[in-house]
């Protein structure tokens, strides 16, 4: 999500913690911010001290102030639980751009890979990410703080961990075929063959 459309989302937000709730309270604002692949923007929240969420109200925002961001708050903010997850994750500073995601992403999923952790999506299907941002819009990109996140499966507790490199690598291979190999008691490890 760029530019205007992650800014109106932003605003929507911002306008629901700043009081565009039913009980016109205003709220502090949290790290991180995050931005699913889907296009959802998500802060997230200390439950209240009678453990729930203010609900979304489309009266005006607590300066006042009276813009279609707050307008239609009821119709644009949801607040959701959202249920614990294992996630793999990338740090990355500079600015979140759909180019820099991608790269992210990209580069996530091929560390994944050649350390053979799954990843907890059905084969075949778009692998879903989340974005975490830590910094306020002002921060310098060399020092900004951002996270890309993919959705892993459990590792098996009860496989035996690997411990060494040469285990790592090692192959093991069962050498049943007496076509090649041993001639005149000596192995042909000619390169050529």
């Amino acid at each position: 999500m760029e530019g205007v459309a992650a800014g109106q989302a932003f605003n929507v937000l911002a306008a629901y913690l700043f009081g565009g709730n039913d009980e016109s309270k205003v709220m502090s604002m949290t790290t991180p911010v995050t931005t699913t692949s889907s296009g959802e923007m998500r802060f997230y929240l200390a439950p209240t001290s009678g453990g729930g969420f203010p609900r979304p109200s489309a009266n005006k925002a607590s300066d006042g102030s009276s813009n279609s961001a707050v307008s239609d708050l009821d119709e644009k903010v949801e607040v959701v639980e959202i249920p614990p997850a294992r996630l793999a994750i990338r740090k990355f500073t500079g600015f979140v751009t759909d180019g820099e995601v991608a790269r992210q992403k990209d580069t996530l999923l091929q560390a994944l890979e050649m350390d053979g952790v799954e990843l907890d999506v059905p084969h075949g299907a778009i692998v879903p990410h989340v974005v975490f941002q830590y910094n306020p819009p002002y921060t310098l990109p060399i020092v900004r703080r951002n996270e890309i996140a993919v959705p892993v499966r459990k590792v098996d507790e009860n496989a035996t961990p690997v411990t060494s490199l040469k285990e790592e690598w090692s192959v093991d291979v069962e050498d049943d075929d007496d076509s090649y190999g041993d001639v005149n008691g000596l192995d042909d490890l000619a390169p050529s063959d």
